[in-house]
């Protein structure tokens, strides 16, 4: 595609050759030759178009909370939309309708509930990133996920039009969202249905799930869980009796504490953790006949 200019797109900021390892929470990760980063909605959906319109692929990035990206120069554009955040609610009398800008911090709108005393979205305490990333991955864990509080999304097609998809017309699955399965379709915001509670009790369901997560690491550098739960099993229970615990190859390390995050320690590279990854699955494989999907996204790698 035309090398950007810094002034090519309204309330955009276009930089070039800029690392991206501080906007991942495993901290490695190359150089975007191309970075587009929207301050407001409109800018956002602007970028999305012209991104759309040069006719090459592009990679969405959030909060970085659950993606690895490829040592090296990232030749693909890069969309940071981690600049587009903000959430305001509409009271609709048995309900709440939380609208949300794609960068908000998922941690930031669970916090907005809790002081409201608004139920719904306590399964997210602990989840990172932003809205748009858990969106796109039907972040959740047993008790819920994103699929049972959207009410809506809006999105820019890959035509450039601004579209507002209802709950009913979005197919949901195990970390997926029919709408950004495949194509190059971009989120503008979304909108979450809760319900009218109290606080304490917003506030007692909050730390019960916390409670749930006390086995997972966090005093190291994760990207939380790296592959996905076979059907009615745990990926987490597979790579542990496969012996996976503590293994390392460079900079990455599994984790002690749960089998089913890789650490970044010193000097660590996108490889070591690409490699690690891929010794885990051979073991879970060789052991029990299992291939191990990644849960994580992947910037510049091939993720098969």
């Amino acid at each position: 595609m035309a090398r950007l200019s810094a002034h090519s797109i309204p309330d955009c900021e276009v930089r070039h050759n800029v690392p991206l390892a501080p906007y991942t929470t495993w901290g490695v990760g190359g150089c975007a030759k191309t970075l587009l980063a929207p301050r407001t909605a409109d800018g956002l959906a602007c970028a999305a178009r012209r991104l759309q319109d040069e006719g090459a692929g592009f990679y969405v990035l959030g909060g970085g909370s659950n993606v690895l990206i490829a040592d090296g120069a990232i030749e693909t554009p890069v969309l940071l939309t981690t600049g587009v955040s903000g959430a305001d609610a509409a009271d609709c009398g048995d309900c709440v309708l939380v609208h949300c800008l794609p960068g908000t911090s998922v941690k930031g709108v669970l916090s907005m509930a809790v002081k409201n005393g608004w139920g719904g979205l306590e399964f997210a305490a602990g989840i990172p990133g932003t809205v748009g990333g858990a969106l796109a991955g039907n972040s959740g864990t047993s008790a819920g996920s994103m699929s049972s509080v959207v009410e809506a999304v809006r999105t820019v097609e890959e035509n450039g039009a601004v579209r507002e998809w209802k709950e009913g017309s979005i197919g949901w699955g195990y970390r997926s969202c029919s709408l950004f399965n495949e194509g190059r379709r971009v989120a503008l915001g979304v909108t979450f249905r809760l319900v009218q509670s109290d606080r304490a009790s917003v506030v007692q369901a909050v730390k019960s799930a916390m409670k749930g997560r006390g086995y997972q690491p966090s005093a190291s550098r994760t990207a939380g869980c790296v592959f996905k739960n076979p059907e009615g099993d745990s990926a987490g229970r597979l790579l542990d009796e496969s012996g996976c615990k503590g293994l390392s190859v460079g900079g990455a390390r599994v984790s002690y504490a749960h089998a089913n995050f890789i650490e970044s320690m010193a000097d660590c590279t996108a490889s070591d953790i690409m490699e690690l990854a891929a010794m885990c699955r051979a073991r879970v494989r060789d052991a029990f006949g299992v291939f191990l999907a990644f849960e994580i996204k992947t910037l510049g790698l091939a993720d098969s």
